[in-house]
């Protein structure tokens, strides 16, 4: 339950922040992300990545970001998504795309 308030709470923030900003939508995501705190951010780019395993259709690459984003204790994918996302204002999909890349071919 707190898991879905949580991402319920980014996915608000990004749409008020896109409605109410006079930037581009650009940096929507960087600008969501920022109004959570540092281990909620962690826990909704997790959760992407759960979205993101479950799309696909390759068991083995499944089972590469099961191991790699979404059960590894260090987080080292997730934290590297979420220095993309904040560092070069990449949306959360390139982000994750980028992050993963290297441990999951």
């Amino acid at each position: 339950m707190r898991m879905a308030a949580t991402i319920a709470i980014v996915i608000a923030c990004s749409a008020a922040t896109a409605a109410h900003s006079g930037e581009s939508t650009q940096c929507s995501d960087r600008n969501a992300l920022n109004d959570v705190s540092v281990d909620a951010r962690l826990v909704a780019i997790k959760y992407y990545f759960v979205g993101l395993a479950s799309s696909l259709t390759d068991p083995k690459r499944h089972a590469c970001y099961e191991a790699e984003a979404i059960n590894d204790p260090t987080l080292r994918v997730v934290n590297k998504t979420l220095e993309l996302i904040e560092r070069d204002c990449t949306p959360m999909s390139g982000a994750a795309q980028a992050a993963i890349a290297q441990a999951c071919p």
